[in-house]
């Protein structure tokens, strides 16, 4: 039914309708409670929030490095030095890959005040500027860019504590793209050549099935058409008589008159 077509029955009679709290259309119509429910938080619980996740994820990284070393066979102090490199690593402050954004109307500024701050970067445009940097240079950015400027900091990956396998170089390409379109074209061809004489080879078992579903075949044609003239010559009866041998009554009349 059309919910334009729904009616309720306290309508008719000039009624309220009562509101449905349960139906999806009578939920858009109650307005929302924006009571406060006074659950604040404070800077001190960002802090400690802060503080759990980050050792959260100190657990681990330690973890799968103890699983990665036991697979590699290390003993437990050889892990045990691996864990604290990795505990240092972890406490290490980053490096970044700088992106900033700007309007082109700021240029000027943006590269003054990069330049008074002795601020180094790889390329710096009219609308966009890339660079490289700490936590340190990261927080001056925030300070000296404009408000409309935009920042994005990506953090560099820092070398393994295990060593890793090598990643298979990709070599140069095999064939050009007219070989490979020749090479496909003569694969469709053996591919067609082979379904074609599929069934040829004496020894498949392919063969073997089909000639023996054809023998199968012809015997029960043979037996059905036997069959047919069986019941064919059971129906009818063929009577032989005997021929009556002629007469020779004309033969002697004609005799007499020839005599007289």
């Amino acid at each position: 039914m059309s919910k334009n077509n729904f009616k309720v029955e306290t309508t008719a009679n000039g009624q309220t309708p009562k509101q449905d709290t349960k139906h999806k259309f009578a939920t858009a119509n109650i307005a929302k409670d924006k009571i406060p429910t006074g659950k604040v938080k404070t800077l001190k619980d960002k802090e400690a929030i802060k503080a759990a996740r980050e050792e959260e994820y100190k657990n681990f990284r330690v973890n799968a490095l103890k699983r990665r070393a036991k697979r590699m066979g290390l003993s437990d102090e050889q892990t045990k030095v691996k864990v604290e490199e990795l505990l240092k690593q972890i406490d290490a402050p980053n490096n970044y890959d700088i992106i900033i954004m700007f309007n082109p109307e700021d240029y000027d500024m943006v590269k003054q005040a990069l330049m008074n701050d002795d601020i180094t970067w790889k390329f710096l445009v009219t609308t966009y500027g890339f660079l490289e940097g700490d936590a340190e240079v990261l927080a001056s950015l925030r300070k000296l860019l404009p408000a409309t400027a935009k920042i994005h900091p990506y953090a560099k990956r820092k070398p393994p504590i295990l060593p890793t396998e090598k990643p298979r170089m990709r070599g140069a390409k095999k064939h050009t793209k007219a070989e490979k379109k020749a090479l496909a074209k003569a694969a469709k061809k053996a591919r067609k050549a082979l379904n074609r004489n599929k069934g040829n080879n004496p020894k498949s078992p392919a063969k073997e099935r089909l000639e023996k579903f054809m023998r199968d075949r012809k015997a029960a044609n043979m037996a059905r058409k036997a069959a047919k003239n069986a019941s064919h010559k059971a129906s009818s009866t063929v009577v032989h008589m005997k021929a009556n041998k002629r007469s020779k009554s004309v033969k002697m009349a004609s005799t007499l008159n020839k005599a007289a």
